[in-house]
């Protein structure tokens, strides 16, 4: 079988070349391939985090802005960047008006659980409720339910848009049932949480999915004027 050795098989022409430069002994020889093929792996496995996550832009946490004035802590953007929230279970809540930049710095975060190699989803909410029609119609939503609750990270963009449903803020308690204590999930909302009853009219499930997010999160508020009032530009991507 094929054992096929990608990483260091690109970077054997240049490792044999640094070999007889610097006159390396067998075991540093080998120790820099297997350095190669181990980065290849990692590099493949991060890009393949990337794609199925599905991101909408391309945000990175070096892209964020935090020159405008959002009320953006720098130390702990870095912090949130390196995924240890992830680790240990907690939610991520990102609350403020249109235009401040909620979904890039959502996004930004979310990429940095991919190059940390955890697999992510991101759903705007109108997405996630148009897919979960679907694979309940398609009787598909206990598979789909299943996989949204193994993945470490979903980001759940735009929240509270809109009224939900019954059927609708059901399927969003299972998720986030499904994810308690153990997985994490982002959500970028205009909308307070003391004011998520105007989307989820039954208290008792308002209060059961305002819990479930809320208890464990660390809670961001961007302040500031939409980038598009200031005349500004975040990135070439949605500022949302």
């Amino acid at each position: 079988m094929e054992l096929k050795l990608h990483g260091i098989r690109n970077n054997l022409s240049h490792r044999l070349k640094d070999g007889l430069d610097e006159k390396l002994g067998y075991e540093e020889f080998l120790g820099l391939c297997l350095f190669d093929e181990i980065e290849h792996r990692r590099n493949v496995k991060v890009q393949r985090f990337i794609y199925s996550a599905a991101f909408r832009s391309s945000a990175t946490p070096e892209g964020i802005d935090f020159a405008a004035s959002r009320s953006l802590d720098k130390k702990q953007i870095a912090e949130l960047s390196t995924s240890r929230f992830i680790r240990d279970g907690h939610n991520l809540l990102i609350v403020g008006p249109t235009g401040v930049g909620k979904s890039y710095l959502a996004t930004a975060i979310a990429m940095a659980a991919c190059r940390n190699r955890h697999s992510t989803l991101f759903f705007r909410m109108n997405t996630l409720i148009e897919k979960l029609s679907l694979v309940r119609a398609s009787g598909n939503y206990l598979n789909f339910l299943k996989r949204v609750s193994t993945v470490d990270l979903i980001v759940l963009d735009d929240f509270g848009l809109k009224p939900l449903p019954p059927q609708q803020y059901q399927d969003l308690y299972d998720i986030l049932d499904e994810r308690i204590e153990t997985k994490s999930t982002i959500v970028t909302t205009q909308l307070p949480e003391e004011n998520w009853g105007e989307v989820i009219d039954d208290p008792v499930t308002c209060e059961a999915i305002t819990r479930r997010i809320v208890e464990k999160a660390i809670r961001i508020e961007i302040k500031g004027k939409p980038y598009v009032k200031m005349g500004k530009v975040l990135t070439k991507t949605d500022p949302s």
